[in-house]
C-alpha cells in the first residue's frame, strides 16, 4: 500500500510520524510525498494553539480533496480534542495521542483485506466533494487521564539520516494556565532507562551521529519510574561515546547543581539549553501558573553559564497573554536583555478552548499582541547576532548535513548553521574555525580531518 504521512507540531509527533512509517515499512508498505497519490492517508495532528486545531482540520480536509480514494487515518492532540468532528471530517480511523501501534494494525489488516479480496483492481467512484469515509469510521481515543504506560516506538532518523530522535517520555502534569496538551497527552510517562540505552546503542550502530532526546515534557522524565533525566543523559551519552546528545526543551526548575553536577562530565552533551521562559514579568508568569520566577529562571542560566562553555541559552515567550499590561511586557523585554538569548521563539497569544487562560479577563487584541511579538523578534534577532559574533575566531565540532553548488552546511554543536566552501563532508562531525557570519549563517573553513568521533 502507499501511504502518505502528514505531521503537523512538535518534534515528538515527527517522531511518532517516523515510527508508524518504519513499522509499516517492515510490513512492506511504501511511502509517497504528501499531496502525491497514496492509498492511505496517516495525518498526526496538533492541537496546541487554536490555530493548530485550524491546521489540523484543514489537512484532513486536503487529504480528502486530494486522495478522495484513499484511507484516511488521524491520529494526535487535535483527534484527541474533538474526535467527533475529526469522525465528521470524513475519517476512517481516529486515533488519539498514542494508538499508534494499532494504527499499523489497522491500515496492514485493510491492505490484506483488499488483496485478499482482489478490491484493489475496482477504483470505487467517489467524487471529491464526497466526505464520506470508505469504511465505517474506527474510533480508538481512549481518555487521556488514563494513559499509565509509555508507548514504545522504534526510533528513527530525521533530517536524512543524519540526527536522529529518541522519544524517551510523554505527557504532563505542570497544566500551565494557557496549555491543553496534559489534558491531551495526560500524565507524565517514561521510557525505562535500560530501553533508552538499548536504542542509543542501537542507533550508535546503525552510523547516527546525533542523537536529539525528545518528549512532551522531558524536565519530568522518570517521575514514574524512580529515575530522573540527569540519570539517563549521563547513562545515554556513556553508552554511545562517539555521538552527540541535544537535549529537547526543559523547564528552568531542573536546572539545579545536582543536574549540572552530572551533565558537566558529559563531553558528547551539546551546550545547547532551550529552557522555556514564557514571560520574563513575575505577575504574568504566575497568572501562566508557572512553577518559577524570573529570578530563579536567571539562577538556573547562571548554573549552565558556569558549567558548560558559551553555552547557546534558547528559549519560547508567549506575549499579549491576557492580562499583560504595558508595565508587564517591559518587565519581559528587560530581562531578556538580562539574560541575552542565542534565540528566541516568540508566539502572539492564541487562545485555546478549555483551558483557564481562555476564561480569563483582559484578552488584548490581535493588533498589540503582533506589535510585541515584533519587538521581541527584534529584538531577539539583534541577540542573535551578538551570539554569532562571538563565535568568530573559535573552533566548533561542526555535524554536515547537505551539500549544494560545492557548499556544505551542517550545525555546530551548539546549534548554529555553518556553511564551508567545500564537498563530500555530508554526515561527518569535522572541526571548523568561524571565520564570519552572513545572511544567519556562520561562515567557517575546515581545520580538521573528518572524524566520526563527538569527543
Amino acid at each position: 500500500m502507499r501511504i502518505s504521512f502528514v505531521t503537523l507540531g512538535c518534534k515528538v509527533n515527527q517522531y511518532e510520524t517516523q515510527a508508524m512509517e518504519k513499522l509499516l515499512h517492515t510490513r512492506g508498505h511504501q511511502t509517497t510525498e504528501p499531496g502525491q497519490i497514496a492509498d492511505a492517508v496517516v495525518i498526526n495532528t496538533c492541537a496546541v494553539t487554536g490555530e493548530s486545531a485550524r491546521k489540523s482540520r484543514q489537512a484532513i480536509r486536503r487529504a480528502k480533496r486530494v486522495n478522495p480514494g484513499a484511507l484516511i487515518v488521524v491520529s494526535g492532540c487535535f483527534s484527541q480534542a474533538d474526535a467527533s468532528t475529526v469522525k465528521e471530517l470524513g475519517a476512517d480511523f481516529v486515533g488519539g495521542a498514542g494508538e499508534r501501534q494499532q494504527i499499523v494494525e489497522f491500515i496492514d489488516a485493510i491492505a490484506q483485506n483488499r488483496e485478499s479480496s482482489e478490491l484493489h483492481q475496482v477504483e470505487p467512484e467517489v467524487s471529491e466533494a464526497d466526505n464520506s469515509p470508505l469504511l465505517d469510521p474506527v474510533l480508538l481515543v481512549p481518555e487521556a487521564a488514563r494513559r499509565r504506560e509509555f508507548e514504545v516506538l522504534p526510533a528513527g532518523e530525521i533530517d536524512g539520516h543524519v540526527r536522529a530522535l529518541l522519544k524517551v517520555q510523554d505527557g504532563c502534569i505542570n497544566f500551565c494556565s494557557y496549555c491543553i496538551i496534559p489534558y491531551l497527552r495526560g500524565p507524565s510517562r517514561s521510557l525505562p532507562v535500560e530501553e533508552a540505552v538499548g536504542s542509543v546503542e542501537d542507533l550508535a550502530s546503525q552510523g547516527f551521529k546525533e542523537i536529539v532526546i525528545t518528549g512532551i515534557e522531558i524536565s519530568s522524565y522518570g517521575l514514574d519510574i524512580g529515575s530522573g533525566l540527569g540519570e539517563l543523559i549521563e547513562r545515554l551519552c556513556n553508552a554511545a561515546p562517539d555521538v552527540r546528545f541535544r537535549l529537547g526543551s526543559l523547564e528552568p526548575t531542573l536546572i539545579d547543581e545536582e543536574f549540572v553536577r552530572r551533565l558537566r562530565p558529559l563531553k558528547n552533551l551539546c551546550p545547547h539549553f532551550h529552557l522555556s521562559l514564557q514571560s520574563g514579568s513575575a505577575s504574568v508568569l504566575r497568572r501562566m501558573r508557572r512553577k518559577y520566577t524570573p529570578v530563579d529562571y536567571a539562577k538556573s542560566v547562571a548554573l549552565l553559564r558556569s558549567a558548560f562553555k558559551d553555552p547557546a541559552i534558547t528559549t519560547d515567550l508567549i506575549v499579549g497573554f491576557p492580562g499583560e499590561t504595558d508595565a508587564e511586557f517591559e518587565e519581559t523585554v528587560s530581562f531578556i536583555k538580562s539574560i541575552g538569548f542565542a534565540a528566541i521563539h516568540v508566539f502572539p497569544y492564541s487562545k485555546r478552548e478549555g483551558t483557564r487562560a481562555a476564561t480569563m479577563e483582559g484578552h488584548l487584541p490581535k493588533k498589540i499582541k503582533d506589535e510585541r511579538a515584533a519587538a521581541i523578534k527584534e529584538l531577539a534577532d539583534d541577540m542573535r547576532q551578538v551570539y554569532f559574533d562571538l563565535q568568530v575566531g573559535g573552533v566548533r565540532r561542526v555535524l554536515f548535513e547537505t551539500e549544494l553548488d560545492g557548499i556544505s552546511e551542517g550545525h555546530t554543536e551548539n546549534y548554529l548553521p555553518v556553511m564551508v566552501k567545500a564537498s563530500g563532508l555530508r554526515d561527518n562531525l569535522i572541526e571548523v574555525e568561524i571565520t564570519g557570519h552572513c545572511n544567519g549563517r556562520l561562515i567557517g573553513r575546515i581545520v580538521a580531518q573528518k572524524d566520526t568521533h563527538a569527543d
